[in-house]
C-alpha cells in the first residue's frame, strides 16, 4: 500500500460552495484533489502570500488552501476567477480563523 502524500480537511465554507457545484465540477475537483493527495500533483497553482495557495483551472475555477504541517491541507473555500478578488479576501478571514 502507497503512503498518501497528503491528507485533506474542509472548512464549511468550502463544503457548501462545492456541493454547490455541478456534478461535471464536482467530479473535476474530485479528481485533482485526488492527484494531490496520492500523487502530489497539484497541477496550476499560485502562491497568493500568507500562506494562502490557489488551485487554478483553465475554465477560471478556483480552490483556495492552506498547507499545514504534517502533510495536510485545509481547503477553505472555491470560486471562479470572475469572483477572485472577493474569494481571495474571503478565504484569507477563513484561514485566520484555523492560524
Amino acid at each position: 500500500m502507497t503512503e498518501k502524500h497528503y491528507y485533506f480537511d474542509t472548512t464549511p465554507e468550502y463544503d457548501d460552495w462545492f456541493t454547490a457545484e455541478t456534478m461535471k465540477s464536482q467530479v473535476q475537483i474530485a479528481d485533482r484533489l485526488s492527484k494531490i493527495e496520492n500523487e502530489g500533483y497539484f497541477g496550476t497553482r499560485k502562491d497568493l502570500e500568507d500562506e494562502l495557495w490557489e488551485l487554478k483551472w483553465v475554465g477560471g475555477r478556483r480552490v483556495y488552501y492552506v498547507i499545514i504541517p504534517e502533510k495536510n491541507i485545509i481547503l477553505l473555500l472555491g470560486g471562479n476567477k470572475n469572483g477572485q478578488d472577493k474569494d481571495i479576501s474571503k478565504a484569507r478571514k477563513i484561514l485566520k480563523r484555523y492560524i
